[in-house]
């Protein structure tokens, strides 16, 4: 079984994946693994013998993958929150890994550990691999010593051994916070709509009686402007005078009895219904004879990456946008909103116009489900071409951002730009999920597969002690992390388990924050503060070792 195990990559790869899917299913008390099992079953494979594993370009392709599509994803959202708030995020981060380079060179004066293997343990504890081979090509190229194998070997095994629960620890972590907080998801996702433009709560409309007399010839526009506190995030999608329905547009001028369709969360429309009169007992039905709405496939290349605003979609259809769903979240639509390939949309709009308003889309299901490979590949390569440069260090030295850095700093500003002429860089969210699915389990196999022997083996030899200062780093980093993230920066929860995920540079975690959280509000927090924590910590790893040698 050995044998055939050693012989065939692909068989003890799918087997890999497919053991560590079903235990991670496994749910006791509330708790399970989810995709993240993968990693400790390829573990417990790779530890029954040396030459159980796969090639490294399975583990290097599933991380480029992964860290690309999210940030693609989240490229857009990470430069429009990349204010005071991005730069108090990435404080946090400067805070919790300074902390734990503290933490290391203090017990590095207690116990007397090889300076190599203690910094391959500050790598495996915050789960850095790029900062690992750092170590390992600076031994390399600065060492004289006949022992040149010998010397290699030990940074890897201070982070076979620390590298397990660098993940554990910090999912354990993350699990206890929620406990001890009870944490209530629905009311941190209000949260997230404040502070992100994303709708946690569903998008639902209510029916309004304009009653307001101030409001008596004030258009729709003067009116947003003048309440925009209370109005942020709700759009009028139609409106009723006597027995004429109309679409609203920021021209229209209100009048008292008017009747109007607000579309917002719940929380925003018992703030929005105020100004303008009272709620209605009944709604009103709309006359389909003139106006009608229809969900809509965003698919049409032409109309991807581009502002709802410069669409002029009133002018050309007499027709709005009311609601946007992207993945499983509900984004409320602004004249700013800048439309995804795959993106739902609720238009209404005049009925005769509606056919050619979803021709303008697209509406193709089958064409939202395509990858542009010339984009991938281009943007992927950018990116590695980028993690390829060497960027010196101040005191010398240098250090690159290498196949996880790079490809994630290049996808999130392609992922912001959206569009370069014909090429889309932005992919669909169905496409950029199940990509980001595959590069996470092939990262994950490859990694456990390849650290399993050598993390046995290390344990028996050096026992409990290399283990407890890494996983005393990791607890220690996650605790400060969750517990100044919650208490003094007051990140929303979903955000901030995608934040300590991040500066652990772990998609293991991050895996598990989204099953747990049941949204996508980690990616943002993740990419946030993932590339300044690589930077960081390769930086620190370097520093590390000099330091104690």
């Amino acid at each position: 079984m050995l044998e055939t195990l050693k012989n065939d990559t692909l068989l003890i790869l799918f087997l890999v994946i497919a053991v560590g899917y079903f235990i991670g299913k496994i749910r006791i008390k509330g708790f399970q693994l989810g995709v993240s099992a993968v990693l400790f079953v390829g573990l417990g494979f790779g530890a029954l013998e040396e030459n159980i594993k796969i090639p490294d370009i399975i583990y290097s392709l599933g991380l480029i993958l992964f860290v690309y599509t999210i940030g693609l994803q989240s490229g857009p959202s990470f430069f429009s929150s990349f204010n005071k708030r991005g730069l108090m995020y990435n404080l946090l981060t400067w805070i919790s890994l300074t902390s734990s380079l503290g933490i290391v060179l203090l017990l590095s004066k207690f116990i007397k550990i090889k300076s190599g293997i203690i910094s391959g343990v500050f790598c495996g504890s915050l789960t850095n691999t790029p900062a690992l081979a750092t170590i390992v090509q600076q031994i390399k190229t600065s060492s004289t010593s006949n022992d040149l194998q010998v010397l290699l070997t030990e940074p890897v095994i201070g982070y076979s051994i620390s590298y397990p629960f660098g993940v554990v620890g910090v999912i354990v972590t993350i699990y206890f916070f929620k406990k001890i907080l009870k944490v209530n998801y629905e009311k941190e996702n209000q949260r997230i709509q404040k502070d992100f433009g994303i709708a946690g709560e569903e998008v639902t409309n209510e029916f309004v009686l304009v009653t307001n007399p101030q409001l008596q010839g004030w258009t729709i526009e003067e009116i947003f402007k003048a309440k925009e506190d209370f109005l942020s995030g709700i759009i009028i999608s139609r409106l009723q005078r006597g027995e004429e329905e109309n679409i609203v547009d920021g021209k229209t001028k209100l009048e008292l009895n008017d009747k109007l369709t607000l579309v917002g969360t719940k929380s925003q429309l018992e703030k929005a219904i105020p100004i303008f009169g009272k709620k209605l007992d009944q709604e009103y039905s709309i006359n389909r004879l003139k106006l009608d709405y229809r969900r809509i496939f965003v698919s049409n290349p032409n109309v991807i990456g581009i502002p709802i605003y410069k669409l002029e979609l009133h002018k050309k259809f007499k027709a709005t946008i009311t609601r946007l769903k992207r993945g499983d979240i509900d984004i409320i639509p602004n004249p700013n909103t800048i439309l995804e390939a795959g993106d739902r949309i609720r238009v209404v709009a005049v009925k005769e116009e509606l056919p050619a308003v979803a021709k303008f889309f697209g509406d193709s299901f089958t064409t939202i489900s395509h990858i542009d490979y010339i984009s991938v590949s281009l943007g992927i390569a950018i990116g590695l071409v980028l993690g390829s440069i060497s960027i010196p260090v101040i005191g010398g030295g240098s250090f690159k951002l290498g196949f996880a850095g790079g490809p994630l700093i290049a996808s999130l500003i392609l992922g912001k730009i959206g569009r370069t002429g014909s090429i889309i860089w932005t992919m669909p969210y169905n496409a950029n999920l199940t990509l980001r699915q595959m590069g996470v389990v092939l990262f994950l196999a490859g990694i456990g597969l390849k650290s399993g022997f050598a993390f046995a083996e290390s344990f028996l030899e050096y026992g409990a002690s290399l283990f407890f200062i890494g996983a005393l780093v990791t607890f220690i980093n996650s605790i400060l992390v969750m517990g100044l993230g919650h208490f003094l920066f007051q990140i929303p929860f979903p955000v901030l388990i995608g934040v300590v995920s991040g500066i652990q540079t772990q998609p293991a975690v991050l895996a598990y924050a989204q099953e747990d959280a049941k949204t996508d509000a980690p990616n943002l927090g993740y990419s946030i503060v993932f590339p300044m924590s690589m930077i960081l910590k390769i930086i620190y790893a370097s520093f590390l070792y000099k330091f104690l040698s």
